[in-house]
């Protein structure tokens, strides 16, 4: 499973952001909580170049959990694999 950040939701991949964020009331993990459990289980982090320099973050201290950076173009080579299934929130 691979989750691709794109728009303004690769500011969740600067270290310490996503950690002060929570998912709603119950705080007992917060987001990068979060997503450092879903690495372990095996899924990969991509963040969206054009994200990343679009919102000044190209130059910043990322998560140690990104798996790497993955554009627009990687992004839609995974839509239109037939191997592969996609869901967009």
């Amino acid at each position: 499973m691979e989750v691709h950040f794109s728009s303004k939701s690769v500011l969740l991949l600067i270290e310490g952001v996503a950690a002060e964020l929570y998912a709603g009331n119950d705080r007992q993990m917060n987001i990068y909580q979060h997503m450092q459990q879903a690495t372990r289980f095996g899924v990969k982090l991509y963040a969206c170049s054009d994200a990343l320099a679009s919102q000044g973050a190209e130059h910043a201290r990322l998560i140690p959990e990104l798996a790497g950076i993955a554009g627009a173009a990687a992004f839609m080579g995974r839509v239109l694999d037939p191997d592969w299934a996609t869901l967009v929130f």
